[in-house]
Formats: C-alpha cells, sequence, structure tokens
C-alpha cells in the first residue's frame, strides 16, 4: 500500500469504521501508512472533543491534542499486552504499531464528541458516541488479534480499566491529563 497520506482515503476508512465494514479494519492493520493516517484521526477526535478547551486559551487546546495523541499510544500498549497476554487465543500477528492504527481509527466516532454540548440531549448524545466507539473498538480489537467478538469485548473493557488505572496514576504523579481514545 502506498504511504502517502491522503485525506480522501481516511476519510472513506473513516466511514467504513463508522459503519462497521470489517474489511476496512483488516485493510488498515495491514497498511504500515496508515499509522499517520491514525495520529491525523486521534488528533482530530480531540481536536472537535476540545473545542470547550480554547476559551482557556490556545495552550490548553495543544495541551489536550498532546494529551489525547499520548493517551491513543499508551492505550494501544496497554490493548496490546492484554490481547497477546491475557485474552490471547494462540499467535495474533499483531504488533503495538498495528493496534495503534486500528485503535486509532476505532476513536472515529468520537469527532461528533462536541455535540456533547447541546442543551437538554448532550447525555444521550454522548452516551450514544460511547457505545459507537465500544463497538468499532471491539471490531477493531477482534480484527488485530483474531479474537473472537466476546474475547475482542472482554479486552477492551479489561484495557479501558487498566488505561483508567494508569492515565489517573500518571495524572497524580505529574499532575497532568491524558485522554483515552475510547
Amino acid at each position: 500500500m502506498e504511504s502517502n497520506i491522503s485525506l480522501d482515503r481516511i476519510m472513506q476508512r473513516a466511514k467504513d469504521v463508522m459503519s462497521f465494514n470489517t474489511r476496512t479494519y483488516n485493510e488498515i492493520i495491514r497498511d504500515p501508512g496508515a499509522t499517520g493516517e491514525a495520529a491525523i484521526i486521534v488528533a482530530t477526535v480531540a481536536i472537535a472533543g476540545g473545542l470547550g478547551w480554547l476559551f482557556d486559551g490556545p495552550g490548553a487546546l495543544i495541551g489536550g491534542v498532546i494529551g489525547m495523541l499520548l493517551g491513543w499510544v499508551i492505550s494501544a500498549a496497554i490493548i496490546y499486552f492484554v490481547g497477546t497476554r491475557i485474552t490471547a487465543e494462540g499467535e495474533s500477528g499483531a504488533s503495538v504499531e498495528r493496534v495503534m492504527r486500528i485503535v486509532g481509527y476505532a476513536a472515529v466516532p468520537n469527532v461528533f464528541q462536541f455535540l456533547t454540548s447541546i442543551w437538554f440531549i448532550g447525555g444521550i448524545i454522548g452516551t450514544g458516541l460511547w457505545l459507537w466507539t465500544l463497538a468499532t473498538m471491539t471490531l477493531a480489537i477482534r480484527a488485530a488479534f483474531g479474537l473472537s467478538t466476546g474475547r475482542a469485548f472482554a479486552t477492551g473493557i479489561i484495557a479501558w480499566i487498566a488505561s483508567l488505572i494508569a492515565f489517573g496514576i500518571f495524572g497524580v504523579i505529574f499532575n497532568v491529563s491524558l485522554k483515552l481514545p475510547f
């Protein structure tokens, strides 16, 4: 696959991931060029979700994007660990980079996070986005590790809990906030 970043390809893949096209999930995993694309997705999600940070100045928005990118890398490493050491069903051929690619893309429904600020229905929208992202993440983990849907879901939940704990400890020690991509 070509390694140049194409906005058209990113948009098509993002639409496919949001509509649960499993063929695209597998394509992303195999395409090393998709790592940069996934980083763009994660940064876009951070910006869309963090528009409120602008009231705290441009530094807050930049810090939020950096925190989300760091959170993405750490979350992918945790998912990789859980998927290869705890819930594995044999040799998957997964790598941290492959997991980063697919987890970055799986976070794409959160590009609509700005809608959660709509009075009265923001909570409903947020719950819907969380469930949508849970579904895309489960399919991403299933594709990355060749797991059953149940094991992929369990991997995601275990990794999510571990990420919350790790990010909480990191935040206390360094007085910073990292963002989960899911």
